[in-house]
Parts: structure tokens; C-alpha cells; sequence
């Protein structure tokens, strides 16, 4: 069992921080299905409302967009506002129009709605990973932030269950049957709506409130402190560059496996699982060690493992593939453990800092929007997919670059 000095770890951490979490994991757990959801009924969607590949390309843009958007955009309402009423917010914005693309009559509609939704979608995380931030201490915080991180595959498996349950009792999901699961994306604001009135506020966030004398709905002056802005810049090159890497890797898994490995869908099952069993391992053993070797060292081992990873994943021969695809979720995925505090640390001081996390983080989401269409025109050429998949590889490079121009920010106190 670790501990920290002489008590647990698990009973160091206030009653809030645990409210704090169940919030924000269990509302990035629902986000991540309603993300994953699209992948898994696209060939439906597609099937039934006649979506060309030009289509199906502008509907996942559309998607992206509305997450960065959300994401900036929340991340400076919960500054006015607070961090749990804008994760509610959130998690009901993304439901409710997850529930009405079970009623979408065209394209037109569903393209509209997911876009409403995305909104919602991409704020998720800006509010709860500063809410988590905020309401662990220094030296737990990492851990919280891993434990929210991890709703990422999570939710991805739910909707991999979900999506088979309802493809085997329909006989597939198309002619409709795939409405049955974005109306199952309508549950989580019922659930977080009971755990959010349990949740506190942020304490940091009211202390903010009180000192700037601002009553919770006025107008919070935006503050970036001296140092913020170099360190902002930092933060959003590195997720930049990894969510290129994630959404490289993730992204093109199943199409390479069955045009490059010639694996049917049964056979690339195990490795569409050992990805995220991989991402969840990832997740834990960086939460396990991030709060006592630091940050910095966290991100540059699991830049290395995920760069020998990808290496193996797409150079090496068949039979390392499962491991390596195993390693390369640890590692692209898991990495993103640290994510929330550190961005949060690397500017522990402002009245700003949920846009500023929004910022960074949804900002850098460029990288994953950019990362699919550069690969596939990489791909398509006679570089094939090592092309392609190669710039990842480049792309985790750069990433150390950047890292090593970062503070080590382990332990910094929030204000």
C-alpha cells in the first residue's frame, strides 16, 4: 500500500477531492463514450443516411471543432461561474443532444447536433481537471488526475460493450438500431446531476471569489501572471504534439490492422483491447509514481517507452505486434495521466486559470485534428502506413524537446 508519511494516501485526501473526482472522472467516463460512439456507428450512420468518405470526414471534423471550441469557451465560464456548475452544465449539454441525435431525421441534423453536443463534450475536461486539481493537495494531486484521466478507455470499453450489445440483439446497427445507443447517452446527466449536488465548490475558486471581493456571478478580469505566458505556450506545444501522437495511433489501429496485418474484426478484437487495457495500465502506474518522482520524469519515461512502442508497432514483425500495441496504449494514452495537473501547476496562481487550461488543452487538440488526414495522404503514397505512422514517432521526439524547456512543477501550491 503507498503511503505518504505515516497515513494512506487514499485517507489523506478530503471528502471533497473524492466528491471532486467522482464528478469530473465519471463526466470524462461519459464523454469518452459519447467520443468513442461516433467511431463505432459510423459504418451505421453511413449506411443509413448515404455518407460519402468526404462525409464521414467533415462530420468528425465538425466534432473536433466543437470540442475546441467548448473547451476554450468553458473553461472561461467556469471562471465566472465555478468548476461544478459548469461540469454539470457540460455533462447535460452533451447528453441532451446525444439523446436528440436518436431522433436525428438527416445529415444535416445529425451533423448540427453532434456539433451542439461536442461543445459540451470538450469542457468536460477543462472544468473537471481543474476541479480535481483544486481539491487534491500537492502532493496527491497527480494521482487524482490520473484517476480522472483513466475514464478515457473506460468510457471507450463501455461503448465497445454497449455497441455489442445492442449490434447482437439487432442483428448490427444499422436501419436505426444505432439510435438506441446515443439514447443510452442521455443517462449521464441524471447520474452527475445527484453527484454534483453532493460536490463542493472548489476552495480555491471561492477563496478567488471572496479575495477579489466578486460576487460569484460577476465579471472575472482575465490574469496571466508573469512567467504564465511562456509556460502556456510550452504546455500547448506538448499536448500539441501528443494529441497528434494519440489521435495518429488510435485513430488508424483498425484500418491498419485490416489493409496492412489483413485482420478481420474478430481478429483485431484483442488488439483493439489490449490498446486500452494498456492506456488503463498506463494510467495507474503513472498515477502510482507521479506525485513522488515528479513530473517530468513521468512524462519523459512513458515519451520513451511510447517511442520504442510505436517503433516495434509499426516496423517490428507480427509477432511482437500485440505487445506492442499493448505498450504504445500505456504510453500514448496514459501519458495523459499528468495532463490536468500539470497544466494547472504550470500557472498556480490566476483568476484565468480554468480558460487557460481550456486553452491549452483544447487548443492543442489541433495536433489530433490535423494528425488523421496528414497520416492517411502519408499513407496513400508509397510510403504506405510507415510513413504515415511514422510521424508519430516524430511528433513523441518533438514532445520531448518541448519538455525539456518545462519547469518541474511536482508539489506547487494552487492559489
Amino acid at each position: 500500500m503507498s503511503e505518504i508519511g505515516t497515513i494512506a494516501w487514499y485517507r489523506q485526501v478530503p471528502h471533497a477531492g473524492w466528491w471532486a473526482l467522482a464528478l469530473a472522472g465519471l463526466g470524462w467516463t461519459f464523454e469518452s463514450y459519447d467520443s468513442f460512439m461516433l467511431s463505432l456507428t459510423m459504418p451505421a450512420l453511413s449506411h443509413d443516411f448515404s455518407l460519402s468518405k468526404t462525409d464521414i470526414g467533415a462530420l468528425i471534423s465538425i466534432t473536433a471543432a466543437g470540442q475546441i471550441i467548448g473547451g476554450i469557451a468553458f473553461g472561461w465560464i467556469s471562471d465566472r461561474i465555478g468548476r461544478v456548475r459548469t461540469a454539470l452544465l457540460c455533462v447535460g449539454i452533451y447528453s441532451v443532444f446525444s439523446g436528440c441525435i436518436a431522433f436525428a431525421p438527416s445529415a444535416a441534423w445529425l451533423a448540427g447536433l453532434r456539433f451542439c453536443g461536442a461543445l459540451g463534450m470538450g469542457g468536460t475536461w477543462t472544468s473537471g481537471a481543474a476541479l480535481v486539481a483544486e481539491s487534491w493537495g500537492p502532493g496527491l494531486r497527480g494521482r487524482g488526475g490520473a484517476f480522472m484521466q483513466m475514464g478515457l478507455p473506460i468510457g471507450a470499453i463501455l461503448a465497445i460493450a454497449a455497441a455489442g450489445a445492442v449490434g447482437a440483439a439487432h442483428g448490427g446497427l444499422v436501419n436505426g438500431a444505432w439510435r438506441v445507443l446515443y439514447l443510452i447517452g442521455t443517462l449521464p446527466v441524471i447520474i452527475l446531476s445527484f453527484i454534483a449536488r453532493k460536490t463542493p465548490e472548489s476552495e480555491i475558486w471561492l477563496a478567488r471569489q471572496r479575495d477579489l471581493k466578486l460576487p460569484n456571478k460577476a465579471r472575472v478580469k482575465f490574469s496571466l501572471p508573469a512567467g504564465a505566458l511562456r509556460n502556456a505556450f510550452l504546455a500547448f506545444s506538448f499536448v500539441f504534439f501528443l494529441q497528434y501522437v494519440y489521435w495518429g495511433v488510435f485513430t488508424w489501429t483498425p484500418t491498419y490492422l485490416s489493409t496492412t496485418k489483413h485482420f478481420n474484426f474478430l481478429h483485431s478484437l484483442p488488439f483493439v483491447f489490449a490498446l486500452q487495457f494498456g492506456a488503463i495500465t498506463g494510467f495507474i502506474l503513472f498515477g502510482s509514481f507521479v506525485d513522488r518522482l515528479g513530473r517530468k520524469p513521468m512524462f519523459i519515461a512513458y515519451i520513451l517507452v511510447g517511442i520504442a512502442a510505436v517503433s516495434a508497432y509499426v516496423f517490428g514483425p507480427s509477432s511482437l505486434l500485440l505487445v506492442a500495441i499493448f505498450f504504445s496504449g500505456f504510453s500514448v494514452n496514459g501519458i495523459f495521466a499528468g495532463m490536468g495537473p500539470f497544466t494547472a501547476e504550470l500557472i498556480p496562481d490566476s483568476p484565468s486559470r480554468g480558460f487557460l487550461m481550456g486553452l491549452i488543452y483544447n487548443g492543442g487538440r489541433v495536433g489530433g485534428f490535423i494528425a488523421p488526414s496528414v497520416i492517411g495522404l502519408l499513407a496513400s503514397g508509397p510510403g504506405g502506413f510507415a510513413a504515415g505512422l511514422g510521424t508519430t514517432i516524430a511528433a513523441f521526439a518533438f514532445a520531448l524537446v518541448v519538455l525539456l524547456f518545462a519547469p518541474e512543477t511536482k508539489g506547487r501550491l494552487l492559489r
